[in-house]
């Protein structure tokens, strides 16, 4: 070897030595008389704490100014690469701590986009400062196993109280800490609760409840503050029933109205509620003369017996398997008719007969087969590939919102890019065409590495080699143990009777979106398991009720409230259900397709031609359709709804409703009357009485001075008159809403 050569290892070793000569042994504690800094335990959560591994910043999927980190620190080994080796390691200075780019961009002593995180007398420079000194390695001293954040929940007396935050965590090796200084804090509505970092004190500005969020490495944690909304103290706001006390729901509804000092709305009245549990479980209004039977029987059971006999209903059938086809997305442009049709018959035979979820669940991910022939085939036939199946799982059998891990770790939940993409290899090894079956072939490609993803449980294991994935996922999802599928079965249910989830959206489930009433989900989920898995005990006891048998009419102090129930939440209805409506209550069907497509509720193809259920704005099952949109849809849809052919027609056919009732009823008011039963299904309040009374009066002729009353001028404005009376109370938000 020359000594050129010899010179120049030398140099290099010296180099070497200066660069990492006071780096500790990677299996010690310290660092000369300085104790050793963990990176991932220490070093990460600072960066996270001060915002440069979010979203908006470094933390994003390109990253920002050429510099990359894993969002919130997910991927720590990536991390320290990018910090201390990328740039030939020029972002740390080994040799000069406080030289490092790394301290001086987040100090602003260079110019940095971000902004400044921290100055050079801050705890997080000091601890950085120390890191790099000590050769600015990654030691994996310690893993987090545990952390406790105080307090998680606190209900407080009065706007502007605050509470202070402690954060402890719990490590492998035995030791705790009190990591608060190094805990991100944050608050999407920072009008509502301010954050002080110098005592960690969050106080609260206005009422209501307000959410924190705590993440400490890839740990996150909701802290719910509450002050009362109202300022008086209130008595319990559920009626006792018959001198028993409240259900099971009404139980926790009513503890926390108390809390919040919020009144509840009284119970509805009789015609009110029959509206609205008809609808809910048919799909259709009560027949006018059910509905005055129901009015007059005096049982004190009655409601309960109307609930059970709905539910028995081929209607409720129907009906329940409508809802369901949106929100499984039943589409016949993926599944083709005969597709289609098969999995909506066998979704309205499931509902009929009361199949228990778990087994229709573990039906639909382990059927192998013909999709024109076995209804639940068409789950595996439906998404656009492995990827959007694994998302369409998780979120119909766990309420997940699974798809947030696709480009990156989930940032507000468990899920990780390993969990989505190892789901979506399971999926990935179907023939997903007419017939469905396992395939040998088949793989996803996971976007870190590059490399086909390993097939993996979600959040719990990667398969073994010969494992069928399809049934180690469906019974796993299914298990009694697993906390998410009851939980999002009855959070569900919950929100099509009751307009809102218990965790809103009922799709993000998550820790960091927490229940309004997390014991009453959480009971509601016993409650479905001890029934094994039926729907129609959940809806039984739900429907039964003092909350769900509410008025929607509001108090003064109730006005606001749109999360606890205080009174019964008003929400639209699908586009089938109104179109079945308009053609029960003018007497003219709607047809659809051919003539025997009379009822849009039990339509099979959900892309039939139909102007109507267009304007009515049906669910587009290209994209979920948890719940009906309030409105019509479109300004032009509105309008076609208003002026156009589905209202004006029904109303001028001789056939129609309207023309049998002009001709059989003489007296105005109890025509009038009539119209309300069949479409408000009430008669006209004391108000609506008046005020239709002066209306007849001035469309009316005055009587000669022998006669006693008034007459109208000729039939046809009698007719004339009547058919915009019920075209007001068809194209009002009242008959298009349960409520």
């Amino acid at each position: 070897m020359s000594r050129m050569c010899c010179l120049s290892m030398l140099l290099i070793m010296i180099a070497g030595q200066a660069r990492f000569g006071r780096a500790a042994d990677d299996a010690g504690a310290t660092v000369g008389s300085q104790p050793a800094i963990d990176f991932d335990t220490q070093i990460v959560p600072v960066l996270t704490r001060f915002g440069c591994n979010a979203g908006a910043c470094h933390g994003a999927a390109i990253g920002r100014g050429g510099f990359s980190l894993s969002l919130f620190g997910s991927r720590p080994a990536d991390d320290h690469i990018a910090i201390a080796q990328e740039l030939e390691g020029r972002r740390v200075n080994l040799h000069t701590p406080s030289q490092s780019v790394l301290l001086r961009k987040a100090t602003e002593s260079i110019e940095h986009g971000g902004g400044e995180r921290f100055d050079d007398s801050s705890p997080a420079y000091a601890m950085l400062k120390q890191w790099v000194a000590q050769g600015g390695k990654r030691l994996q001293l310690r893993r987090l196993t545990e952390l406790h954040v105080t307090p998680s929940n606190a209900l407080l007396q009065d706007v502007g109280d605050s509470v202070t935050v402690v954060v402890i965590a719990r490590f492998d090796d035995g030791s705790q800490q009190d990591v608060t200084s190094m805990t991100s804090l944050s608050c999407d509505d920072p009008e509502s609760v301010s954050i002080d970092r110098a005592s960690n004190r969050l106080t609260v500005h206005r009422r209501g409840e307000h959410l924190v969020i705590a993440r400490y490495l890839n740990r996150v944690h909701a802290i719910g503050l509450g002050v009362p909304l109202g300022s008086n103290e209130i008595d319990s706001v559920t009626e006792s029933a018959d001198g028993n006390e409240g259900t099971l729901v009404d139980r926790f509804i009513d503890q926390k109205l108390q809390q919040l000092r919020l009144p509840a709305s009284p119970q509805a009245d009789d015609h009110e509620f029959a509206r609205r549990v008809w609808l809910d479980l048919t799909g259709h209004l009560p027949p006018v003369a059910q509905l005055d039977a129901f009015v007059a029987d005096r049982s004190k059971d009655k409601r309960g017996r109307l609930i059970d006999r709905l539910l028995e209903t081929d209607q409720f059938a129907a009906y329940w398997a409508l809802k369901w086809a949106n929100l499984l997305g039943i589409d016949s442009k993926s599944l083709q008719r005969e597709g289609s049709k098969a999995y909506h018959e066998w979704l309205v035979e499931s509902f009929g007969q009361d199949r228990p979820w778990n087994e229709s669940a573990l039906a639909m991910l382990t059927a192998s087969g013909d999709g024109y022939v076995d209804g639940s085939v068409n789950f595996l036939r439906s998404g656009n590939g492995p990827d959007a199946l694994a998302e369409l799982a998780t979120r119909v059998m766990m309420g997940v919102r699974l798809r947030c891990a696709n480009c990156h770790d989930h940032p507000l939940d468990r899920w990780t890019q390993d969990d989505y993409h190892g789901l979506a290899a399971i999926f990935a090894k179907l023939d997903r065409g007419r017939f469905v079956q396992t395939s040998q072939r088949g793989e996803v490609t996971h976007p870190l590495t590059g490399q086909p993803a390993t097939a993996r449980i979600p959040g719990t294991r990667d398969l073994v080699s010969g494992e069928d994935g399809r049934v180690a996922f469906a019974r796993w999802v299914t298990d009694p143990s697993n906390e998410y599928f009851a939980r999002a079965a009855v959070n569900r249910i919950w929100a099509q009777l009751m307009g809102r989830g218990l965790i809103d959206p009922v799709d993000d489930i998550r820790a960091t979106n927490p229940a309004s009433h997390p014991e009453l989900l959480d009971a509601l989920a016993r409650q479905f398991a001890e029934n094994r898995f039926r729907f129609r005990a959940v809806i039984r006891l739900i429907c039964n009720s003092q909350a769900y048998g509410r008025t929607s009419q509001t108090t003064p102090e109730n006005v606001a409230d749109s999360v606890y129930y205080s009174h019964f939440i008003s929400r639209g209805l699908e586009a089938e259900v109104v179109a079945d409506l308009i053609g029960d209550v003018t007497g003219v069907d709607i047809q659809y397709g051919t003539e025997e497509s009379r009822d849009a509720i039990r339509l099979t193809d959900n892309r039939i031609m139909s102007e109507t259920l267009d304007v009515l704005g049906r669910c587009d099952r290209e994209a979920a359709c948890e719940s009906p949109p309030l409105g019509s849809g479109s300004l032009s849809q509105v309008l076609h709804f208003l002026n156009g052919d589905l209202l004006n027609r029904r109303l001028d056919a001789s056939q129609g409703n309207l023309t049998r009732w002009l001709q059989s009823e003489t007296d105005d008011f109890k025509l009038i009357e009539t119209l309300y039963k069949h479409t408000l299904s009430r008669p006209p309040t004391e108000s609506e009485r008046v005020f239709w009374s002066r209306q007849v009066e001035s469309a009316t002729e005055a009587a000669s001075t022998t006669e006693a009353g008034s007459r109208w001028r000729d039939a046809e404005s009698r007719r004339a008159f009547f058919a915009d009376v019920f075209w007001g109370l068809l194209t009002s938000e009242t008959f298009r809403t349960n409520h």
